[in-house]
């Protein structure tokens, strides 16, 4: 009888064991299968078509122009158009026309390195 028990127990405990492995298993699983990121995924899906990940890559561009000038200049500016390498800002004031215009090499050294494929040689400022 006492036996039985015995084996009963490590029948209980190697399968609490097993159980203990699996649940680790999926938890590793599910933190692997974790989302991932759509900038990842847009090349991936638009590989075939370099038109449409250049027309993304202008967009992200375009919304990026806050990040560089910062809050208060992109309540006053903003990036409207990007063709042959001219970045077309459209400015409410001329004030502030005039103050992006002393930081423009320093908003072109940031977007040529953040997007390198898109040849920026030029910002635009207009009214």
């Amino acid at each position: 009888m006492a036996s039985e028990v015995e084996k009963d127990l490590k029948k209980l405990y190697a399968d609490r064991l097993k159980d203990r492995r699996q649940s680790k298993t999926r938890r590793r699983l599910r933190a692997e299968a974790s989302p991932q990121a759509l900038t990842q995924l847009l090349p991936i899906y638009f590989d075939k078509s370099p038109q449409t990940l250049s027309k993304i890559e202008e967009t992200r561009a375009l919304i990026s122009w806050e990040k560089y000038v910062g809050e208060s200049a992109a309540s006053q500016s903003q990036a409207v158009r990007l063709r042959a390498g001219t970045l077309t800002v459209k400015v409410l004031s001329p004030i502030w026309m005039q103050q992006l215009s002393l930081f423009k090499d320093r908003i072109l050294k940031h977007y040529r390195r953040d997007f390198p494929n898109l040849k920026i040689r030029n910002i635009f400022f207009t009214s």
